[in-house]
């Protein structure tokens, strides 16, 4: 399973040594890239003894235990049924916590629910058991898996939070829960209004969190309120965690005076100090130690993922990782306790991820697991910045990748707009994008306004306007992409998936004659159904309302809807959506398709099998990858091309 990459020290830095290129002759195969990642995440023992590893066993990602003081000793391996390992964390040295998801049906009407469930995991007996297994509502609980403190002081038990019913209201309630037996005895019984709870690392509720019928969080200490703020339509405040040390303050999250989203201590009769705050670039995760409420550390991206630590030392070792592997993203998964080991994952355009085990004492990388094992660097297509001005003047930054070995000339295009949309994209490793690329296409991915990473402004201005200025943005850089002399002005597609699955039905509705095609995998069509605007009003929908305009203009979610505008589709149109979609329900396609079909227009509609709106399963995602090929091979690929001709 391992393999040696040699390292030395280099000033800080720390050099590695790889071979060279591999030598392609032709594409990678569509399982090559359709393939689940050989293993998505490791977490090192606290001792640095064993390693934890989610990796596909097949085709569905289990928890694999290995001791790395017997390399050759059988590995541990921990799955549930019906369930996929997403998250592990290791409460100690022989004990661990594997998060399982699942999508499940009902069986008396059609709908589907995604749930979590948690085990614990003792290596030494080999035994797992179910956690929260007592709880009064477990069984009808979806988020039954989430850990509120890891209780360090305490070898046998964490806190986890569930809902209970107690004179016909819910509550959620928050239990200790025995890792042995995985029995649950509640600690602290909740409001109806209760939605959190924030502890400090070491057994102690610092603070409940209810929000009201408002939507205004309330953050009680005890029985007092000490300070509330509104949340609807999205908070400019959330309480991320607290610090680390023996006085812990709370860490929040809020605009900083450049717009963007910064990182402060806090106490509601202090201001605090200023953890991290970036002129240009939001704030993108927090980093939490094995406490996990303590925060130590945060990521932000330019082009590329960026960490910063408070503690010097960890930022020296960030530093040193950076240097090794220069036009990547590098993360530090996980360490052990002293130091002496760290879990490492490197990723770049034409890196995929890459899990690596780090000792600074030697300064050697040991792999641990290649993501993509069959993708070299010849395989794959050069990803650069490709930055432009929208018409109104604001800078779009967006991603250009270019078919293995082509020139930048007279391409045909498949421009791939990104989901949320508060996400991003950046430079890194995309098996979808990488996989149109190595099939001859320029694959463009902007970062229209309404994209997180470049502060509340930017995102704001994409608020009312997707089936306007957002579509501007997109159209911008096609124009420009053509005007570069880089794209066929024939042979243009837009791909995209959830919310891109949007930009692509909007593109093919309120973008006539730029596109040859559109392909959309769970994207929206009918944003008024998507809302359910019966009256009930959450956090979730008021900021899906913003962004949409219906908070200001109820009329907005039937003008933006492309299934209400089938008729202006002047192009062939693929519709992909997983069965089990529980984010975007598979009806979103289904209006769609009927609308188009209604209409008189060119439409397929797939649907794919036992997945949800994730694509966690590898057939899924090899039949959308020959699905997408097939359709652009037949609309805008060198077959097209001919016929056009």
């Amino acid at each position: 399973m391992w393999r040696w990459v040699s390292a030395c020290a280099l000033g800080a830095g720390l050099v590695c040594c790889f071979g060279a290129d591999h030598l392609a002759y032709g594409a990678p195969p569509v399982e090559a890239f359709g393939n689940l990642p050989a293993a998505d995440l490791a977490q090192i023992s606290p001792d640095g003894k064993h390693l934890a590893i989610i990796k596909p066993i097949d085709g569905r990602e289990k928890v694999v235990f290995i001791d790395l003081t017997k390399p050759d000793a059988k590995p541990y391996i921990v799955g549930m049924d019906g369930g996929l390992a997403g998250e592990v964390f290791w409460k100690s040295n022989d004990r661990a916590i594997c998060i399982f998801q699942a999508t499940l049906g009902y069986k008396f009407y059609k709908g589907f629910d995604a749930y979590s469930r948690a085990l614990g995991v003792t290596l030494s007996t080999q035994t797992a058991v179910l956690l929260m297994n007592n709880a009064p509502w477990f069984r009808r609980n979806f988020g039954g898996g989430h850990i509120v403190d890891f209780a360090p002081g305490d070898p046998d038990h964490v806190y986890m939070d569930e809902f209970d019913k107690w004179d016909r209201e819910f509550t959620l309630d928050l239990y200790k829960v025995d890792l042995t037996t995985g029995q649950a005895e509640r600690a602290f019984r909740g409001t109806r209004d209760t939605v959190r709870y924030v502890m400090d690392g070491n057994d102690h509720i610092l603070a409940r969190i209810d929000q009201d019928d408002a939507l205004t969080d309330h953050v009680f200490a005890g029985a007092t309120e000490i300070y509330d703020y509104p949340v609807k339509g999205g908070a400019n405040f959330d309480i991320a965690g607290v610090t680390s040390g023996s006085d812990p303050q709370f860490v929040t999250l809020r605009p900083s005076s450049h717009g963007t989203q910064g990182l402060y201590a806090w106490a509601p009769s202090a201001t605090g100090s200023t953890l991290f705050e970036d002129p240009t670039y939001d704030l993108d995760h927090v980093i939490y130690n094995r406490q996990h409420s303590q925060v130590i550390g945060v990521n932000y991206a330019d082009d590329f993922q960026r960490t910063k630590y408070f503690d010097p030392t960890m930022q020296q070792i960030q530093a040193s990782l950076e240097a090794a592997y220069p036009d990547q993203s590098v993360s530090v998964l996980s360490k052990a306790d002293d130091g002496s080991s760290f879990v490492v994952l490197t990723d770049g355009p034409r890196n995929p991820p890459l899990l690596s085990l780090y000792t600074p004492a030697s300064h050697q990388t040991k792999i641990i697991e290649e993501a993509y094992p069959a993708l070299h660097p010849s395989d794959l297509g050069e990803e650069k910045s490709y930055p432009y001005m929208a018409r109104d003047g604001l800078a779009i930054h967006a991603y250009l990748t270019l078919p293995p070995g082509a020139a930048a000339h007279n391409l045909p295009t498949i421009i791939f707009p990104h989901g949320g949309p508060e996400a991003r994209d950046m430079l890194q490793f995309d098996w979808w994008a990488q996989f149109m690329a190595s099939r001859g296409y320029a694959v463009l991915q902007p970062n229209f306004r309404g994209s997180s990473g470049y502060g509340s402004d930017f995102i704001k201005a994409g608020d009312g306007e997707w089936a306007g200025k957002v579509q501007y943005d997109v159209q911008d850089g096609v124009k420009k992409l053509i005007a570069d002399g880089i794209a066929d002005p024939k042979r243009i597609c837009i791909v995209g998936a959830s919310y891109g699955g949007y930009m692509a039905l909007a593109g093919a509705t309120f973008s006539p004659g730029l596109y040859a095609c559109a392909v959309s995998y769970a994207g929206p069509s009918d944003l008024d159904r998507l809302l359910y605007t019966n009256g009930f009003e959450s956090e979730a929908i008021s900021v899906w309302k913003r962004r949409i305009g219906a908070d200001l203009d109820r009329h907005k979610l039937d003008q933006q809807s492309p299934a209400d505008f089938a008729d202006q589709v002047k192009i062939p149109v693929l519709l992909l959506h997983s069965e089990r979609d529980t984010t975007v329900p598979i009806i979103q396609s289904e209006i769609e398709d009927k609308a188009l079909e209604h209409a008189g227009k060119q439409v397929e509609f797939d649907i794919l099998p036992g997945d949800d709106h994730y694509l966690e399963f590898a057939d899924t995602r090899i039949e959308l990858l020959r699905k997408v090929e097939a359709f652009l091979a037949a609309h805008i690929g060198d077959t097209a091309d001919k016929a056009a001709h």
